[in-house]
């Protein structure tokens, strides 16, 4: 059953790249921008870090705990990872709103996991000095 579990994960997760890249290509057709792109994936790593941190701060919450001490700072940060998520989302205007919704909602939740792989993509496409023995891209 756990087999089961880790194979159901890993192709969620393969969709969710899968859908990275198909709506990066998308857009940039239609409308020349990128919505997961690295400085807005690195912009919701915040909102990610905050939202993660909100959330530990739930699990420590006991029934008998005195939630005046604990809840202004969960407080605090879901209303900073709020305030990154709607900054993202302004700069993911350049394209159709329901495209901006999924990019932000889709980082919020998971930057951590977009990030490394939207920089090797990066770095994959890199052309240079150094690059002179891989194709022209066009």
């Amino acid at each position: 059953m756990n087999l089961l579990w880790l194979l159901l994960a890993f192709t969620l997760f393969m969709a969710a790249i899968w859908s990275v890249y198909a709506l990066n290509r998308t857009a940039a057709r239609r409308f020349g921008y990128e919505p997961f792109s690295l400085p807005n994936a690195a912009l919701m790593l915040v909102a990610n870090l905050l939202l993660l941190s909100s959330l530990s701060g739930l699990r420590a919450l006991e029934p008998d705990a005195d939630l005046s001490a604990t809840l202004p700072n969960i407080v605090q940060l879901l209303g900073a990872a709020l305030l990154s998520a709607v900054t993202a989302f302004v700069i993911a205007r350049r394209t159709r709103l329901w495209m901006a919704l999924y990019a932000v909602s889709l980082m919020a939740v998971g930057a951590i996991a977009l990030f490394p792989s939207l920089v090797f993509r990066y770095f994959a496409f890199a052309t240079g000095d150094d690059a002179g023995d891989l194709p022209p891209r066009h």
